[in-house]
């Protein structure tokens, strides 16, 4: 489904024209929230943007790898020893090495327990393992949803079962056998994989690219299979020890980070900071020089040393780790809240979190998502200056202490407003196409801005199936009742309608098939089997397997609620009479 991204461009413009924006592209002082929210839309919709039918973008692939190979050069000739520092900083950075040593040695458990003979309560430690214990990383071993290199398919069964493991080292494969060996179905299973596929020794992970924007693609890494488990045991253990000692909880931070900077756009109390290409700045010395040796040896031993890039040339990696590696998000929170901590109390200020108490929601002094960084104000400028000299570049582009713009994890507020526009990234689907007309009418009905000539331009483009608010954004057109002409009522009350559901691809079991048998390498591991069923991977007697088409049913659905909306976080109770009345300008003007 091709459109030019001049085209939409173009329709947007007329849209935002007869709105009365007044054809600014950059903020200026005094700018109302409306006239930012029009020119934050404007920047926004085709930015990352690529027309086609493929996600390909060869020039942006280019331009990462550059870069990609630009940030490990920086690795390979930093060094904190050698960098001038100044008596502040020197201290910081003491403070910093202080409070890593002791995130990973745990303090004592304080027990109670009632004397017998006294009937007084006393109180005792009970030491526990560092986290760097072999115990505290295998009881969290997991395997993510992505590829792996030498494995066939994505799936848990391909990867554990059907395929050889691959490792950088036969030590890493070892210390697998050992860690599964208390479980007979594990180790059966392995036995089996083993014994027919052996073990893959590779010299480390497979970089490729993915679409960031027009201009830019984004580099990943592909890791080995035992190298990504046993990174992201760790990386869990890390994640572990950031809930209990800081508070911070990466599934639910996102939104301390967004309300910290909602709070920062309208008062100026936080300054909101963002690092280029920091997964590819985390240099080997960096962390020899902070963290404690047995950290340092297991991270060395899980990462990929070397990575070959598109063209089949390998390089050896200065960097301790990138995008791909189980470890490398929970780290990086784990060293910038170290400068955030060092940083806050040379300088007497409050180091609080939330910890994840609804209640007290916004009230944290600090928030740290991988690179994404919330400060004080008064402290924005040495923070800036502890994570220059640890290596990381900032991304003044998108770093903000003046003003009244905040930027942090998808969440751009101006004076309190969020005003982050809608982004198309590709349209090669009527299921795009459905998502994006319903993502616009979310926007218009947030701001007041319709914006017809937009989503009717792409509403051409697809079937008329209505479905009510609360679907999925790519299962059809979400409207209110009164226009869901495809509708029908039902005597019980209900409305019933069809809506689209996509569906990823799967291989019935058992495969008899010997033509699917040969395309997918299926070979039959029976524990491997009964591990994928009582991990919850094998659904309704299939398997999930790699495709690149997605597909999808048209199923039929009723609900006693067509036009119950649910408020998100900074929706206003006149955003349900906005949406309707805007979605029936965006659909029928």
């Amino acid at each position: 489904m091709f459109i030019t991204d001049g085209t939409l461009e173009s329709l947007l413009e007329s849209d935002l024209y007869s709105l009365g924006w007044d054809g600014s592209l950059e903020p200026y002082p005094g700018q109302s929230v409306y006239q930012f929210s029009l020119m934050s839309q404007r920047n926004s919709l085709v930015k990352k943007y690529l027309p086609g039918t493929s996600p390909s973008n060869p020039s942006g692939d280019k331009k990462a790898i550059a870069l990609f190979l630009e940030c490990n050069e920086r690795c390979a000739g930093f060094s904190l020893d050698s960098s001038p520092r100044t008596e502040v900083e020197e201290i910081v950075l003491g403070q910093m090495k202080s409070f890593l040593y002791d995130f990973f040695v745990p303090n004592p458990y304080q027990v109670r327990y009632t004397d017998i003979l006294t009937r007084k309560v006393r109180t005792y430690a009970t030491p526990r393992d560092p986290i760097w214990y072999l115990g505290n990383i295998t009881r969290f071993l997991d395997v993510g949803p992505g590829a792996s290199v030498a494995t066939r398919s994505a799936n848990f069964y391909t990867k554990f079962a059907n395929s050889g493991l691959s490792c950088t080292s036969a030590e890493l494969h070892k210390l697998y056998v050992q860690t599964i060996s208390y479980n007979p179905t594990w180790s059966a299973c392995e036995e089996l994989r083993a014994q027919s596929m052996g073990v893959v020794i590779v010299s480390g992970s497979r970089l490729s690219c993915v679409a960031k924007n027009r201009k830019i693609s984004r580099t990943i890494c592909t890791e080995p299979l035992l190298n990504m488990i046993f990174q992201k045991g760790l990386g869990s253990a890390i994640e572990e020890r950031l809930r209990e000692v800081i508070g911070i909880n990466l599934s639910t931070q996102p939104d301390e980070n967004a309300e910290l900077a909602r709070i920062g756009s309208l008062s100026g109390k936080f300054g909101t900071i963002d690092l280029s290409s920091a997964s590819d700045t985390i240099s080997l010395s960096l962390v020899r020089s902070l963290l404690p040796r047995p950290v340092v040896a297991w991270l060395e031993m899980f990462r990929s040393p070397r990575t070959t890039l598109p063209g089949g040339e390998e390089v050896e990696l200065h960097m301790l780790s990138s995008m791909g590696n189980g470890y490398t998000f929970p780290l990086q929170t784990l060293l910038f809240t170290a400068v955030v901590k060092a940083v806050y109390e040379v300088m007497g200020l409050r180091f609080h979190h939330f910890r994840d108490t609804p209640s007290r929601k916004g009230s944290s002094t600090f928030a740290v998502f991988g690179d994404d960084i919330i400060v004080y104000r008064e402290a924005y400028n040495l923070v800036v200056r502890m994570l220059t000299l640890l290596g990381f570049s900032v991304n003044l582009d998108k770093s903000f202490n003046d003003g009244f713009f905040r930027e942090s994890c998808g969440h751009d507020y101006y004076r309190g407003r969020n005003v982050r526009g809608v982004y198309l990234q590709h349209l090669y689907d009527v299921y795009d196409c459905y998502s994006a007309i319903n993502r616009l009418n979310r926007w218009s009905a947030e701001h007041g801005a319709p914006l017809p000539l937009l989503v009717q331009s792409l509403l051409r483009r697809v079937p008329k199936k209505h479905v009510p608010y609360e679907e999925s954004d790519d299962a059809g057109i979400k409207v209110p009742l009164s226009l869901a002409t495809s509708a029908h009522h039902e005597r019980s009350g209900l409305v019933s309608y069809r809506y689209f559901k996509l569906d990823a691809a799967r291989i019935k079991l058992p495969v008899r098939s010997k033509k699917i048998s040969q395309a997918i390498g299926w070979f039959e591991n029976p524990d491997g089997l009964l591990m994928s069923f009582l991990a919850g991977r094998i659904l309704r007697g299939s398997i999930g397997v790699r495709s690149n088409s997605r597909s999808a049913r048209l199923l039929r659905r009723s609900t006693p609620r067509w036009d119950w909306i649910p408020l998100a976080g900074g929706e206003s109770h006149q955003y349900r009479d906005n949406w309707k009345v805007v979605t029936e300008i965006n659909l029928l003007s």
